[in-house]
């Protein structure tokens, strides 16, 4: 059978692939052989009243800031700076080509 590595705080397991899933909701994370996180779990962990709170006031300030940004037409001002620099890129690419063939001559 094929198996997983998990991680629990420090604990590490290696589990068969089949039983996985449980472990998911135990509140266990699939690792690679680096320790880097593959799966999160899905359940079997609890978050304080203040972190919870705290992620709400940020995610409410990050949805205002949007939404500012939008209605400044910020987003349309990068568009058009993007659009110049790719033209901008081919003129350099069309000098440099040129540049080249006279070089070359």
């Amino acid at each position: 059978m094929k198996t997983v590595k998990i991680k629990k705080k420090n604990r590490i397991l290696h589990v068969e692939t089949s039983r996985l899933a449980s472990f998911l909701n135990q509140g266990y994370d699939q690792i690679d052989e680096d320790g880097k996180v593959i799966k999160l779990a899905t359940g079997g962990r609890t978050v304080s009243l203040p972190e919870h709170n705290k992620v709400i006031e940020e995610l409410e300030a990050l949805t205002a800031e949007l939404e500012t940004l939008r209605a400044d037409g910020s987003g349309a001002e990068l568009e058009k700076a993007n659009e110049d620099i790719k033209a901008l890129k081919a003129k350099v690419k069309k000098l440099e080509d040129a540049a080249k063939s006279d070089t070359t001559k």
